[in-house]
């Protein structure tokens, strides 16, 4: 459970604060323990409300820790033999030299990302090949490709997507009488999706955002006797363009591919704690884009930039993350937001208004969370672009594929956030498992906010029709 309130937007910059020298030598120790009562020892001296706010999310990070990184290295090698029973400590050596195996210290030992084996399955070419996925095909990429060629050839593609999301508490965190608010995401009717319709949705006092929300959700508050599910059901069209950024010169009329209108201030602009201007950012972005003073070549490097260098990674959660761009930059590794996130935070700072977008990846036989991010470029106007699945692309030798995605989504997306770090419109009273986006839910009840671990969520294509 998360008894911490939810921070605000402004309290949340307080993230960019440095901790106390002390808090920060027992954290990278591993004493957590000890990083605690050194909090409270500062509490109690004369520093500033950001450093106290800063010192108070700290207690919440300091809990998350152990469970983002649960496992020893002998617990990791232990489960990782019962799929594959050759895996060796050498094996795990690598996996650390090839960046693909975070580790913190815990108590003075190494203890790895939860999520390990998943990125090593997926991600170490070596062990792919050991667990017989080298070449391994699925029908997802399939019907993938087979959206991009039609949308090379054709020039846009446009499909009619049907999903239910769903969340429940578990039953062993439910107690009769509880107040829950629950949060689900919804398609937004910007951009490329169109004719959004709510088929049907939980009982109960029901909040559901405008159409056009720059963070969509439905909202359920309800008092309850005996637990039960809270879902939405819904379908929309997305219509998505071709662009070809890659041509020596492009036709104005070929490029309308989202248009919604010209980009504020904001799109420019720092969004501490996590979209700032660091001196290394600033740096890396001079680097990146030399004296080039075209919105799309700015945009194209540093593209090439991240899809070329960057290593795809599972993460920790984002909220327990004080800078991610920053984060991914030092370390050249990500999941798909780090990678958006890094985009958007060079784009800025490079004169190229850039923001973010989130959802659901919604192929026809695959759903999952997703993000990318959107650059704005006179005179094409708006357009994508998504680094971790151009990266990916070329980590498969598919040049074809990378360059896509520079300028270009396909139309298997739910697009609900629109904007990064954004409150709900029926307020969060506790801190929010995402303090990003809202992308499979959210719940809390009048004492506590709940934690994935104590959810249920369920995600169903229903149907994927080609228009």
């Amino acid at each position: 459970m998360m008894k911490m309130k939810d921070f605000s937007c402004e309290e949340l910059k307080a993230l960019a604060v440095e901790l106390p020298d002390e808090v920060n030598r027992y954290k990278m120790a591993g004493d957590f323990e000890g990083a605690a009562k050194a909090i409270d020892r500062w509490m109690d001296k004369p520093v500033g409300e950001a450093m106290k706010t800063r010192l108070l999310y700290e207690t919440y990070i300091l809990q998350k820790l152990p469970k983002e990184f649960p496992d020893t290295e002998e617990e990791v090698i232990r489960k990782f033999r019962e799929i594959l029973p050759d895996f060796s400590m050498e094996d795990l050596r690598r996996a650390e030299e090839e960046n693909l195996a975070e580790w913190i210290l815990v108590d003075g030992r190494k203890h790895y990302i939860h999520n390990l084996i998943r990125n090593l399955s997926d991600k170490e070419p070596e062990i792919r090949r050991r667990l017989g996925k080298a070449d391994e095909k699925n029908e997802a990429k399939r019907l993938l490709l087979e959206a991009i060629h039609e949308m090379q050839e054709k020039g846009e593609k446009s499909v009619r997507i049907h999903l239910k999301t769903a969340i429940r508490l578990k039953e062993e965190c439910f107690e009769p009488g509880m107040k829950i608010r629950a949060h689900l995401p919804l398609p937004a009717e910007l951009f490329h999706t169109s004719d959004v319709k709510l088929l049907d949705h939980a009982p109960g006092k029901v909040t559901v955002d405008a159409p056009d929300a720059r963070w969509r959700s439905i909202c359920f508050e309800d008092t309850l006797e005996e637990n039960r599910t809270f879902f939405a059901e819904y379908a929309y069209t997305v219509k998505a363009k071709y662009v070809d950024l890659w041509k020596e010169e492009l036709p104005e009329a070929e490029t309308k591919a989202a248009s919604d209108g010209k980009p504020g201030e904001e799109y420019l602009s720092e969004q501490y704690p996590h979209i700032r201007f660091t001196p290394y950012l600033r740096s890396l972005a001079s680097e990146i884009v030399g004296t080039e003073k075209r919105p799309v070549e700015i945009a194209r490097r540093i593209y090439d930039y991240i899809t070329k260098n960057v290593q795809y990674s599972y993460m920790r959660n984002y909220s327990i993350q004080t800078c991610i761009p920053e984060y991914c930059a030092t370390n050249l590794r990500g999941d798909c937001g780090v990678q958006a996130l890094l985009f958007i935070t060079l784009c800025r700072i490079a004169g190229v208004p850039a923001g973010w977008e989130s959802g659901l990846y919604s192929n026809p036989v695959s759903l999952g969370a997703h993000d990318w991010a959107m650059f704005y470029a006179e005179p094409y106007g708006w357009l994508y672009a998504d680094p971790s699945f151009g990266g990916s692309a070329y980590a498969a030798g598919d040049e074809n594929r990378r360059r896509f995605y520079f300028g270009n989504l396909e139309p298997f997306r739910m697009a609900a956030n629109h904007a990064f770090q954004q409150k709900f419109t029926v307020k969060k009273e506790f801190l929010p498992i995402d303090t990003c986006d809202n992308q499979t839910g959210e719940m809390e009840c009048e004492t506590c906010g709940f934690t994935e671990e104590e959810l249920e969520v369920t995600k169903e294509i229903i149907s994927v029709e080609m228009l």
